[in-house]
């Protein structure tokens, strides 16, 4: 069969594919950063935070793959998380992450991609998610951006776990 005739079909892992899965989560990162992990070592620590996760029916997490009959072509995963319940009419209390999602460089620009987003955007939306989030690559930006993905201008995020020590004053300035 040629690339463009590849038959592949949506489901959901299984137990079975985790092996497969942590392969190519390993790819996926190491196509866009140094690692630091050896690939069995990873391989073996990824498959065991997977199985564990990744079962049938199981929550928060979900994870759907592309799959040509032989073997794994894609994947995104997405994880629901709750909100604190809150009194204010028509906010749903529950968001959704997506990541890990890739598919094989061989198999790129065939509407996969699009496929797999659209499967796990509209479980989102059938479970009622208030906002769903991401952190994007430089290269999926745009792809994001077609869906109607914007960048929050009421976003924090704090990396490496350090809080910086801000003084008084500063605060004071920063809180008002």
């Amino acid at each position: 069969m040629t690339r463009a005739t590849v038959r592949v079909r949506i489901r959901l892992a299984m137990s079975d594919d985790c092996h497969a899965l942590a392969e190519m989560r390993y790819r996926f990162r190491a196509e866009i950063e140094s690692v630091t992990e050896t690939k069995s070592r990873f391989v073996r620590r990824c498959t065991s935070w997977m199985r564990k996760r990744f079962r049938v029916h199981s929550c928060p997490w979900r994870c759907w793959v592309l799959d040509d009959g032989s073997r794994l072509l894609g994947h995104v995963c997405v994880e629901l998380f709750e909100k604190i319940p809150n009194p204010v009419k028509d906010e749903p209390e529950l968001h959704a992450y997506i990541t890990n999602f890739y598919v094989v460089p061989e198999m790129r620009d065939h509407g996969l991609g699009k496929k797999l987003l659209n499967k796990a955007l509209s479980w989102c939306r059938s479970r009622g998610t208030d906002a769903v989030i991401l952190w994007a690559s430089p290269a999926s930006k745009s792809l994001y951006r077609r869906y109607g993905f914007v960048a929050p201008s009421d976003f924090f995020e704090l990396r490496d776990g350090a809080p910086r020590r801000v003084s008084r004053r500063e605060s004071s300035v920063q809180d008002r």
